[in-house]
């Protein structure tokens, strides 16, 4: 929202710069040019995406906008601004292969640093984060937000641990706004098949929801607050995304389900949920599983925003995709020039190595323990 603030004040200072040289230059009848970011301003009405520009030059500088006179126009950008530096810690996921000091369990749960807030994006599936985090020397209780990405066990299965046991001094809990209206949700296993954490491989219906509803968060006095648009801004440099709408090439898995009433229907993942970062070197987009596609998430934040991605952390859920969606999902990254990508949790060997293999450079496996830093 301050960004959005500022981007709009930039656009109305406009309107007096130009007053201010115009005059002399009317005088003489010589035309002006102004240019806003690089893009020609229309001096006749001042208006560059529907936002009006508001006559007032000290303002440019009281926001840290760069003011120009060359060669008869007037170039008006907005300065780089210096982001604070970034930490983000994986304090759970499937592997503790590179810290077997640390105690890893299906699912994933990272914890996010910056000067002016501190994320914990979900908790994993057993409660063990107090723990690792300790080992990692983070303290939990200095924990801002709390985020779930989506209403899965193994993404939420530590909340009672965080709110019983670590109590953080003062902070919010972040969910999508359809979160507590599909706590229903199952996954079903025709029979057959490899033995997962949430299948014995048997036939039927095997529930993978919450352990919690908002009435025990009540109970416990937790505050919630409901990503019911496309953004919601927690800090200068951390926003949450939402409102994803399934892609064409990244389908939904027909054996996540959601029971209503008697009946099972197909699991869309409305409340799923993704986290920005915003660096010096671009955005890192932090995931839960992304139920409703990588590159869905990742191209709509890019979208959205209109920044470089630097990169992309967290589970990718290409466990379940082909050669040739695998293959789509590298040639996007590629192309959209991301410069790392650790891979988590439900992204599956084959991806895994598939995406090493070809772009080792960039990707890694981000498990248990993983830290990240960037200033």
């Amino acid at each position: 929202m301050k960004a959005k603030k500022k981007t709009i004040c930039l656009m109305l200072v406009t309107a007096l710069i130009v007053t201010m040289c115009a005059l002399p230059v009317l005088a003489s009848g010589t035309p002006i040019n102004v240019y806003v970011n690089g893009q020609p301003a229309p001096t006749t009405n001042l208006l560059i995406n529907d936002v009006t520009y508001m006559p007032a030059r000290y303002l440019c500088e009281l926001l840290g906008v760069q003011v120009e006179y060359k060669d008869g126009s007037v170039y008006i950008n907005q300065a780089n601004q210096v982001k604070g530096p970034v930490k983000i810690s994986t304090l759970t996921e499937n592997s503790n292969e590179n810290h077997p000091d640390l105690i890893n369990e299906f699912g994933l749960s990272m914890f996010i640093e910056t000067p002016d807030c501190n994320v914990l994006f979900d908790t994993g599936k057993l409660g063990n984060i107090p723990e690792n985090a300790k080992k990692l020397g983070i303290d939990l209780k200095k924990t801002d937000c709390v985020v779930l990405s989506h209403a899965h066990y193994d993404h939420c299965g530590g909340v009672k641990t965080v709110v019983e046991n670590v109590k953080p001094d003062d902070y919010t809990l972040y969910v999508g706004k359809s979160f507590f209206d599909n706590l229903q949700k199952y996954h079903y296993s025709p029979g057959g098949g490899p033995k997962l954490d949430f299948t014995d491989g048997h036939k039927g219906y095997t529930y993978i929801g919450t352990n919690f509803d908002k009435a025990y968060l009540d109970e416990h006095k937790v505050k919630i607050k409901y990503v019911d648009c496309d953004e919601v801004k927690l800090s200068k440099q951390i926003s949450l995304f939402g409102n994803f709408k399934p892609g064409a090439v990244e389908k939904m898995n027909p054996a996540m389900q959601l029971k209503v009433g008697d009946k099972y229907i197909q699991d869309e993942f409305t409340e799923e949920i993704a986290l920005t970062v915003d660096t010096n070197k671009g955005l890192i987009i932090v995931t839960g599983c992304s139920h409703t596609g990588i590159l869905n998430i990742v191209e709509t934040i890019k979208e959205r925003t209109h920044k470089p991605i630097y990169a992309v952390l967290g589970g990718t859920h290409l466990i379940e995709a082909d050669a040739a969606r695998i293959q789509h999902t590298i040639d996007a990254f590629n192309q959209m020039d991301i410069e790392k990508i650790g891979l988590s949790h439900c992204t599956g060997t084959l991806a895994i190595d598939t995406i090493a293999t070809q772009i080792p450079d960039k990707v890694f496996y981000n498990s248990t323990g993983t830290v990240i830093k960037v200033k």
